[in-house]
């Protein structure tokens, strides 16, 4: 290696000491992502939020239920009285899953037939229906073998006869098709990527091209320049959700059981959210290189946080509560419930309000950022 490549490296680490941002940014990126990453990220659904359907309140009735808690998989999110109710839960998320116990079930149980329990489970997300349906299959099997010994040490019904069963129900994606689930997600995770990146070079660009001069000399407001800086990216949002909507119904079957005027009138929303957060990175950034740089530091977490890859329920609660800051988790949960369930304003109404408060902060930080002055 000759002494004039050693001087060129050696000019190249010194200007990077100089670019303090994107110094710390690749010091820093690689440890936050390690900490966030490795402690949020678990397949392990547990804590699946669950309502109970029971119909014959008894004691026995109830031993089963707290049995499933005592897994650590269910969490009662509360009791309904009928499968209208069950399917208002999984529409809205406050349900992953329902257990529903017949009427004759203690009966059941002390006369020698077969007792039958259903598993309803929201099919939108296949990895929180293997974990639901395999904790419950293994409990309730368990349970029905140590009847069967007591039943049979009573001197009852031959081992011909099932003392328990459950029946699995899965309801929204029913062939547990992952297309059905990935694809609506994709909608959220493209316009994440495009929006923000699009804007976060918005800024930037002024300041590089040396155009700032005429923005600060004009009479636009803060938050004039700011909306105006949006508001073309909308329509480029809306055409990205568009064609990804055709092609996955045409080319992946994925049905739209909901109303696209209420899906469109939402996502108005999260593209603007998405619009604000690029743009308060151009003024943070000094460069269209920095900026991009933080685009793509936010885009990884959105991903990995926000329950399009790993099941929301799976992470650890100061995660989820993190999850809850990024525009992303409100809408896949606004994108799949309109698409695979079928879900109205009100089952989605509060994300959307999650979505109008992060833009509104959005948009105020960025209004605030920027200074009409060349710094």
């Amino acid at each position: 290696m000759s002494g004039r490549a050693l001087i060129v490296a050696w000019k190249e680490l010194r200007q990077l000491r100089r670019d303090r941002m994107t110094l710390g940014m690749m010091i820093a990126l690689p440890l936050m992502q390690l900490l966030l990453f490795g402690y949020a990220i678990n397949t392990d659904v547990r804590h699946i939020p669950t309502v109970v359907f029971d119909q014959d309140r008894s004691a026995a009735s109830r031993d089963l239920v707290r049995s499933l808690v005592a897994t650590g998989f269910y969490d009662i999110a509360g009791e309904v009285r009928g499968y209208d109710e069950v399917s208002r839960a999984l529409r809205a998320g406050k349900a992953r899953v329902a257990i529903v116990i017949p009427p004759r079930y203690a009966s059941d149980l002390t006369t020698g037939k077969t007792a039958r329990v259903q598993l309803v489970v929201d099919g939108s997300d296949p990895q929180t229906v293997a974990s639901a349906t395999n904790t419950a299959a293994s409990l309730v099997s368990a349970r029905a073998a140590h009847l069967l010994v007591a039943r049979l040490a009573r001197g009852g019904a031959g081992p011909a006869l099932e003392p328990l069963s459950l029946e699995p129900n899965t309801w929204y994606n029913p062939d547990l098709r992952t297309a059905v689930y990935i694809v609506p997600g994709l909608i959220g995770v493209i316009l994440t990527m495009t929006m923000v990146m699009l804007t976060a070079m918005a800024i930037a660009r002024e300041r590089e091209r040396g155009t700032l001069e005429q923005l600060i000399v004009s009479p636009v407001k803060n938050l004039e320049l700011v909306v105006g800086k949006i508001l073309p990216y909308v329509v480029i949002g809306y055409i990205q959700m568009t064609l990804i909507l055709l092609a996955g119904h045409l080319v992946f079957d994925v049905p739209i059981m909901g109303s696209l005027a209420l899906l469109y009138g939402m996502a108005f929303v999260f593209i603007s959210a998405n619009l604000g957060l690029g743009l308060f990175f151009s003024t943070l950034a000094r460069t269209q290189q920095q900026a991009m740089q933080m685009s793509f530091f936010f885009l990884l977490p959105n991903i990995l946080l926000s329950g399009f890859m790993f099941p929301f329920e799976g992470m650890p609660r100061p995660a989820q509560l993190l999850a809850q800051g990024l525009p992303l988790t409100h809408f896949l949960r606004i994108v799949r419930g309109l698409t695979l369930k079928g879900s109205d304003f009100s089952d989605v109404s509060l994300e959307l309000l999650w979505m109008a408060i992060i833009l509104g902060a959005l948009v105020g930080l960025a209004s605030a950022r920027f200074r009409k002055k060349i710094a």
